[in-house]
């Protein structure tokens, strides 16, 4: 990938630390069952690349749904029981079960940085794309209808909303 683009976690981090976008992202998560990080990709291939094609969508997708059934929603999970139940269950010694729930966050943030670099892998790009803003809205908004049908949610005036809240952020860098 060229030095010109920029990097997909960089891009993420970036865009999730905007106002609402944690809210947005969260949301859609939990009341959707969106993986955060697919729906930050498919805005970044559309800056960077444009629409999915259907290989690239196919390899990321399947990689995606993997990694987080297996490595991050576990993770999570440990992480909130133990936020909101766990560690108030008799003998557990609140501390320091509320000091490995920030060992296993950390984890967490860990996995979800590895599974991004593994995501932005198989995005070859070989010259720099035109920016042209209105192409680019376009094409991730397609790219996240695309996951959205994958993922087997609707894409209603909730979920659209949503979806403008973390492309406006994305395309605000």
């Amino acid at each position: 990938m060229s030095a010109e683009f920029e990097r997909f976690w960089n891009f993420s981090v970036r865009t999730y630390r905007s106002d609402g976008v944690p809210e947005a992202s969260l949301s859609l998560q939990n009341d959707y069952g969106a993986d955060v990080n697919m729906l930050l990709y498919c805005c970044w291939v559309g800056v960077v690349a444009g629409r999915f094609d259907g290989d690239l969508f196919a390899r990321a997708s399947q990689f995606s749904t993997l990694w987080a059934n297996h490595v991050v929603i576990p993770l999570r999970s440990s992480r909130t029981w133990m936020k909101h139940s766990g560690c108030a269950v008799e003998p557990m010694q609140t501390d320091a079960c509320m000091e490995l729930r920030d060992g296993i966050k950390s984890v967490e943030f860990e996995a979800e940085k590895l599974q991004q670099e593994a995501l932005q892998s198989l995005l070859s790009v070989s010259e720099p794309r035109a920016l042209d803003r209105n192409q680019i809205l376009s094409d991730m908004k397609e790219n996240l209808k695309q996951y959205a049908t994958y993922a087997s949610f609707d894409v209603c005036s909730d979920v659209e909303t949503k979806f403008n809240v973390v492309i406006d952020a994305a395309l605000a860098g």
